[in-house]
This record gives structure tokens, C-alpha cells and sequence, in this order.
């Protein structure tokens, strides 16, 4: 028989599963409508650095808290890229400036915090693997909130955002700003990193940004919003299911879950393709 605490914390964390897939949802379709996933692929390899200076922050000052520090180092890094961008510097080359970057504090910040307590390494594998079974109630909030604004805001500017998207010349020459768009989107992002790295962890979420855009518009050749939460939300709670009955990591769940659902979109394409026209 199950506990009561224990169904709580069930409850929890399958909240947080489906908050999170609706969240990354959002994301992954107006990233992929940007054409901007690669960089989101990219920020969240440097998110690591921002993580596990949020625990280092956690830890020296028992006041800073981890989101915040994320948050800021996810939006300082978005905007270091874009700003990179508008002098003329070609965005691979600020992308890898931002990596190497990244590397540098993601190293020391671990070795900082391995130094300091001996629980410091623990919690920053905590951040690159997620705590996705044991969501505390304020995490959850934060992630409600979050995720609601995200939804909230995509949806309000979606045609602005399409036209920016398409067409960025023409969307500033009628007057829209277009700067003011990609900063929009860029904030959503850090704040939603901010409130999922805890509990999913940076693997999970580069998964769940980059699947739902590629099997929606890639491979069912959709560029509606709720295609792509759609998807994000069945492999978030897939995987959580998964990782719940097994014991499996959260990341490997949902990573095995995205592989075979590309996978079989992609056969099923190259099948399609090979059928001779009647």
C-alpha cells in the first residue's frame, strides 16, 4: 500500500512533468520558428556554468538563490550572443566565445565546490541529472508561474513573432522592434531554465527543447504551438512514469523516449519518400 507522503510526492513530481513539458513546449516551437534552436542547444551546454554557479552562490551565501543565478547567467549569456551578433560577428564565433567561457567557470566552480563541502560535487551532479522525484512544493510554484507566463506570452505575440521571424527586415521597417521581440524570447528562456535545471537538470533539458520542434515541424510539418507541447508533454511524463517504475534516471528515460519517436518519424518519412507517385 502506498503512503500518503509518498503519493505526494508522486503528485509532485508528475506535476512538474507535465509543467515543465509545457513549458519547454513553447520554447522549442518558437525557437524552431527563429531559427535559434542551435544557439539554445548551445546556451544550455553553458548552463552548467550558471548552474553550478548558482550552487557554488547557494552554498557560500545561504541567501543567493540558485534560480537567480541561473536566471541571470542565462539572460547575461543570450545577450552577450545577440549584442555579439548585431556588431558583425558571425554567431558561431560568439557561441564558441560563450562556450569557452562557460568551460572555464564550470570547471572551477566544480573544483570550488568539491574544496569547499563534501557534499558540493553531489549537488552539482544534482543540477547536470535533475531531482525530478523529490520537487519541493516552492520549486513547483516558481515552475507554475513560469510556465504560465511563458504560454501567456508566446501565444499573445505569436503572428509578431512569426513576422519577426520570417521576416526581420521588413517586421523593423514596419515598425515593429524586433530587437524588443528577441529579447522577449530570450527572457523566457532564462526564466524557464531557471525554473526547470533543478529539477530536470541540463540534460533533460536539451531534450526536451530540441525533440518536440523537430518531430513537430521537421517531421509532421507543423508550426502550430500545441503540436509541439503536445510532444514535449508526453515525453516528459513518459519519462517520469519510466523513471518512477524503474529507478532509471529521468535524463536516460526521456532521451531513450525522443530517440525512438525520431527515429520511427524519420523511417517513416524515408519510407513515405520512397513510395512511387501513383
Amino acid at each position: 500500500m502506498i503512503s500518503l507522503p509518498l503519493l505526494g510526492i508522486v503528485a509532485l513530481g508528475f506535476a512538474a512533468a507535465a509543467l515543465g513539458g509545457v513549458a519547454f513546449g513553447s520554447l522549442s516551437y518558437v525557437l524552431s520558428l527563429m531559427q535559434s534552436t542551435v544557439f539554445a542547444i548551445e546556451l544550455l551546454h553553458s548552463l552548467l556554468a550558471g548552474a553550478l554557479l548558482g550552487v557554488l552562490a547557494e552554498s557560500l551565501t545561504k541567501v543567493v538563490p540558485l534560480q537567480l543565478v541561473i536566471f541571470l547567467y542565462s539572460l547575461a549569456s543570450s545577450v552577450l550572443v545577440a549584442e555579439l551578433s548585431r556588431r558583425r560577428v558571425p554567431q558561431d564565433v560568439a557561441i564558441s566565445l560563450l562556450s569557452s567561457l562557460s568551460a572555464v567557470l564550470s570547471v572551477t566552480s566544480a573544483w570550488y565546490l568539491a574544496y569547499i563541502t563534501p557534499v558540493g560535487y553531489s549537488r552539482a551532479m544534482a543540477v547536470v541529472w535533475g531531482i525530478a522525484l523529490l520537487v519541493h512544493p516552492n520549486d513547483l510554484a516558481y515552475l507554475t508561474l513560469v510556465a504560465l507566463l511563458t504560454v501567456v506570452s508566446i501565444l499573445t505575440f505569436n503572428l509578431e513573432l512569426k513576422y519577426v521571424s520570417f521576416d526581420p527586415d521588413l517586421a523593423y521597417v514596419s515598425g515593429l522592434n524586433t530587437r524588443a521581440y528577441y529579447y522577449l524570447v530570450y527572457t523566457l528562456v532564462a526564466l524557464t531554465l531557471s525554473a526547470t535545471v533543478k529539477i530536470y537538470g541540463v540534460v533533460v533539458a536539451g531534450v526536451l527543447i530540441a525533440t518536440p520542434s523537430v518531430i513537430s515541424v521537421y517531421l509532421l510539418r507543423s508550426y502550430r504551438v500545441g503540436t509541439a507541447i503536445a510532444f514535449s508533454t508526453m515525453i516528459s511524463l513518459a519519462g517520469y512514469s519510466i523513471s518512477y517504475l524503474t529507478g532509471a534516471q529521468v535524463s536516460l528515460c526521456m532521451g531513450v523516449i525522443s530517440l525512438a519517436l525520431l527515429t520511427t518519424g524519420t523511417l517513416i518519412r524515408w519510407l513515405d519518400g520512397r513510395r512511387p507517385n501513383s
